[in-house]
């Protein structure tokens, strides 16, 4: 969790979210701004990654995994969109390796979490091999 995070109430921590997914889905910000991109993709995972993580700690794997696709799907959509920047949307791809590796560590004990896994990996391969 980022030193950022810490004061924000949990409603403020999902308006960021919603604040930070949005910049990611329409890259608004020049190849300069890199570094500040960097850490705004960051922090969007930082925060989807915490509120998958209070959910799992109340017991609730269902929003757990809702949170994790989140994040996951928001990033690689991004690397699907033709309109958005190249360099923005190969970020987003190295970036996606974190929610990625959090849903295969959450599918390690689910009963469809094997084949849960594969077909995000088979997704990923496919459209790599085809995009890229």
């Amino acid at each position: 969790m980022s030193e950022s995070n810490i004061q924000l109430s949990q409603a403020e921590q999902l308006d960021r979210f919603h604040q930070l997914e949005k910049t990611i889905r329409h890259c608004p910000s020049p190849l300069q701004q890199t570094p500040l991109q960097e850490a705004q993709l960051n922090e969007y995972i930082d925060l989807g990654l915490e509120m998958a993580g209070k959910a799992g700690l109340t017991n609730h794997p269902q929003l757990q995994e809702s949170w994790l696709k989140r994040v996951y799907k928001t990033l690689f959509e991004t690397t699907l969109d033709l309109v958005e920047p190249e360099y923005w949307r190969e970020l987003c791809r190295a970036y996606l390796y974190q929610p990625l590796f959090a849903l295969k560590y959450l599918y390690r004990n689910h009963p469809q979490g094997q084949r849960k896994i594969q077909i995000l990996y088979q997704e990923l391969s496919v459209t790599s091999r085809y995009l890229y």
